[in-house]
């Protein structure tokens, strides 16, 4: 009886460290999105984490296309694509219940390869006359599961929304934020 037990404790022990492994590589927020809204352009700042170890050594594996063992600037590139699509494969804005296109203004690959920052924007210099306006943003991330913090910046239009210090997009929550402005 005591050898059964001590192997219980034994595997529990060996599945606890495991797990303990697992979850230590995850990422909280693989993706944090940042809105930026001015009178004559609208920003949004996507940061994007691949969230487990696992996931990134497979993606320099795929993408060192030379199997050196080092991604050289081409396979730098390819893998900066991959990850803006990924980072803004969901990502929607309308104003006023029309679609403003985002276009990428900036995006830079991290020196560890794991991560990107990506700067998409539009003008709204056009769009946004008198009055109110909805903005409407809709992200999420490849994993329904996992919450996108979103922070709004706002610098010469008022936010009449009220929204909290950090707003998150998730499931249990909907995946869009509407958001009231007007010039100040």
């Amino acid at each position: 009886m005591d050898a059964a037990r001590t192997l219980a404790r034994l595997v529990f022990t060996l599945f606890g460290a495991w797990c303990a492994t697992c979850f230590a590589h995850a990422v909280e927020f693989p993706k944090r999105d940042a809105l930026r809204l001015s009178r004559d352009r609208v920003s949004l700042r996507v940061q994007y984490v691949v969230s487990t170890s696992d996931e990134a050594q497979v993606l320099r594996r795929l993408f060192d296309r030379d199997r050196s063992g080092a991604l050289e600037d081409p396979e730098r590139q390819a893998l900066l694509q991959h990850l803006c699509r990924q980072a803004t494969a969901f990502v929607r804005l309308s104003l006023d219940g029309q679609p403003i296109e985002l276009a990428i203004e900036h995006a830079e690959l991290g020196a560890d390869s794991t991560s990107a920052d990506i700067l998409l924007s539009a003008p709204l210099i056009e769009k946004l006359g008198r009055g109110r306006h909805q903005l409407r943003l809709f992200d999420r991330h490849k994993d329904r599961k996992v919450a996108v913090p979103l922070r709004v910046f706002s610098r010469d239009l008022q936010i009449h929304s009220a929204l909290p210090p950090l707003v998150m997009l998730d499931e249990s929550r909907p995946l869009e934020m509407s958001i009231e402005i007007s010039a100040k």
